[in-house]
């Protein structure tokens, strides 16, 4: 990639159209101060970064540079333009920035056809920096640089490395972090400022009620029943209020427990008393009285059952013998004989005998139903023993279920008396409750008295809400402060990855520079500024921050041993190097605006053979000069051939005043045995 061309009207100095078609090996220009030799080189970066970087001033008296890129001379300019060419192996490329309408490319599709993938931030304004090397910044972008600066300058251009964009993250993480720790650590300020300041206030505040005679004695009666407690008076109301409800809950608690203490004492004056101790002994004897019935009853009811058993039997018998005498008179005597015992009877005597029998056998069924008349109402008796004992033992039970339930409210009494701290005396005499009940509501309304006294106070409100506030805000400055505490350790974390990033990083970029050391070594050769120091090195140090030096001779700082024109010589040889050392350009031009201004002769003889060494090596030139003799000898040392061959190009003013190329001309290849044929053509 190589330059084409230039053109430029109504750009800085320059009021009429110029253009510059550039040699595709060198061109050389030439020309005294002033005639817009540098402003050709400001035309190229402009055109490109829409900048100069040479002016670093932004902003001098309310104006900027952007004030004075456009011509600004008498006259009118015919158009304020700038566009620059370019050639990529026969494929033209270019770009025009106007004053209306800005650049016609954008920085992605310039950077697409100057650089390649791995170029650093903010490539073109670096690809410039490095490709155009000024006469008044050659000192400046490398000797005078600071150590820091002057690192930063080669690694940028070295071209981004893998960890840049780790490296950008950690940046940003870091920002972020620091940021959330300046926000956290100016809550935390304010609120301590704002708690501090309720401190105050609340002191204040304490000192004008403790002042109040009401209050003050309202606060020793509070502390003399609740004893000394910790906190503010804030908490001493709610630790009184609380105390209040549980007095009066243990008020109430009392007076039941006096209801039920004069209760068990009335109920035991009627358990004791000589009525209800006749009647349960009545009751006892009723109840053994009728045991002895229900006894009775039941033993007369067991021999019921066996008469009537036996009648039963009995019966069994008459039965069969009524059977048989109506067997026996049917059959009737025979022969003078009884049929049934065969005793000699005769009829009257038969007869006689079973009227007889029939009357005994209608005796014994009266008496079985006698006997069952028995049994009845020896059961009748017993079911009435039975109901009379039930009853009679019900009456005792209910005596003794009376007093049972005495005992066990009495017990269950001294048990909850035991609980709340009271003698069991009390249940002997419930009067004494009425005396404790007395004395705790006294206390409970001295109590309320105080508690409705300082509440009642403006001063005590006022206090009641500054604690409250002081305590909401305490608790903002914790929160705070555990803000702070985990911000920080963020950002110490944050801090420690983009440590180990920019070390991984500086790594990768000492081993690029590997390549710069060779490179610098031998341009500094060649230019020679000093003739004992004829080497130099460079060395890195530092971790995160990195600084790169210069040393020649014994470690000496060239910047405080070399004269000025031996400065400009170094740093042509520092510049050199980091042109030549950029893997992401693919920009093959070195520009330099007039670099032997301030170098002797015999250094500028040295820097035309290391240019014309830079064209062996198919790099193109173009170089800008004052003295025409230094041009010649530059179009005469740098190579032309026929496929790229030189210009020169000579700057002036015309009679009108302004400026103009004067003359153009093509540096011709020289002829191949030039010499040889001389001598031919004498021998000839």
């Amino acid at each position: 990639m190589r330059l084409s061309f230039v053109e430029f009207c109504g750009f800085r100095g320059v009021r009429s159209k110029m253009r510059l078609n550039f040699g595709k090996g060198f061109t050389v220009i030439s020309g005294r101060n002033g005639v817009g030799k540098s402003t050709i080189f400001d035309a190229i970066e402009f055109a490109l970064t829409g900048q100069i970087d040479k002016y670093r001033i932004e902003k001098a008296a309310k104006e900027s540079l952007l004030d004075y890129v456009w011509w600004r001379g008498s006259g009118q300019a015919t158009a304020h333009y700038v566009s620059v060419g370019f050639d990529d192996d026969g494929h033209p490329f270019s770009v025009t920035r106007t004053r209306e309408s800005g650049a016609d490319k954008t920085v992605d599709q310039i950077e697409a056809v100057l650089c390649r993938a791995a170029k650093p931030d903010q490539a073109l304004r670096q690809l410039c920096r490095t490709s155009i090397i000024r006469d008044e910044l050659i000192a400046a972008l490398s000797v005078d640089l600071s150590e820091t600066e002057r690192f930063d300058l080669v690694r940028t251009a070295l071209g981004a490395i893998e960890a840049s964009g780790y490296a950008s993250k950690a940046k940003e993480v870091v920002a972020a972090a620091e940021s959330t720790l300046q926000q956290a650590q100016r809550r935390f300020e304010e609120d301590k400022m704002l708690l501090n300041a309720e401190l105050i206030q609340l002191s204040q505040s304490r000192d004008r009620a403790s002042k109040a005679g009401d209050v003050s004695a309202a606060i020793s009666l509070i502390n003399s029943l609740l004893g000394p407690r910790p906190g503010g008076l804030v908490e001493q109301i709610a630790a009184a209020r609380e105390r209040l409800a549980r007095g009066r809950t243990h008020i109430a608690t009392l007076a039941e427990e006096a209801r039920e203490a004069h209760e068990i004492a009335r109920r035991s004056a009627e358990l004791d008393s000589p009525e209800y101790r006749r009647a349960r002994e009545s009751a006892k004897h009723a109840a053994e009285d009728a045991r002895s019935r229900e006894l009775e009853a039941r033993n007369s009811l067991e021999l019921a059952k066996l008469n009537l058993q036996k009648e039963k039997e009995a019966d069994a018998i008459a039965t069969a013998l009524a059977e048989l005498v109506r067997h026996g008179e049917y059959l009737g005597l025979s022969d003078g004989h009884c049929p049934l015992c065969a005793a000699e009877r005769t009829p009257r005597e038969f007869e006689a005998g079973i009227e007889l029998a029939r009357a005994r056998i209608s005796q014994r069924g009266a008496q079985t139903l006698d006997a069952q008349a028995q049994l009845e109402e020896a059961e009748e008796r017993l079911t009435a023993a039975v109901q009379a004992l039930t009853l009679a033992q019900q009456v005792l039970e209910n005596f003794t279920a009376a007093e049972n339930a005495l005992t066990a409210r009495r017990d269950a009494q001294l048990q909850r008396l035991e609980k709340l701290g009271i003698e069991e005396t009390f249940q002997n005499v419930p009067d004494e409750f009425e005396e404790v009940i007395n004395a705790a509501r006294e206390q409970l309304l001295e109590l309320e008295q105080a508690i409705l006294t300082l509440e009642a106070s403006q001063a005590v409100e006022m206090l009641t809400n500054i604690e409250t506030r002081v305590e909401s805000i305490r608790a903002r400055v914790a929160d705070s402060e555990n803000a702070v505490v985990r911000a920080q350790r963020a950002l110490n974390l944050a801090k420690t990855i983009q440590h180990s990033v920019l070390r991984t990083s500086a790594e990768i970029v000492d081993e690029r520079l590997a390549l710069l050391s060779p490179l610098l070594g031998e341009l500094y050769a060649r230019l020679r500024p000093h003739a004992d120091w004829r080497s130099i090195e460079y060395s890195i140090r530092g971790d995160v921050r990195r600084f790169l030096s210069l040393r020649v001779g014994d470690g000496l700082n060239p910047q405080f041993v070399f004269s000025s024109g031996q400065r400009r010589a170094v740093g042509l040889a520092f510049l050199l190097s980091v042109y030549l050392a950029r893997p992401w350009s693919r920009w093959q031009t070195l520009l330099l605006d007039d670099p032997v201004q301030h170098v002797d002769d015999f250094r500028a003889l040295h820097l035309v053979e290391l240019l014309a060494a830079l064209r062996l090596h198919n790099r193109q030139i173009v170089c800008a000069v004052e003295d025409p003799d230094l041009a010649d000898l530059l179009c005469r040392r740098l190579i032309s051939t026929a496929d790229a061959p030189g210009i020169r190009y000579e700057l002036g003013y015309t009679t009108a005043g302004n400026i103009e190329i004067l003359a153009s001309s093509e540096v011709l290849p020289l002829p191949s045995r030039t010499i040889g044929r001389a001598a031919d053509a004498r021998t000839g």
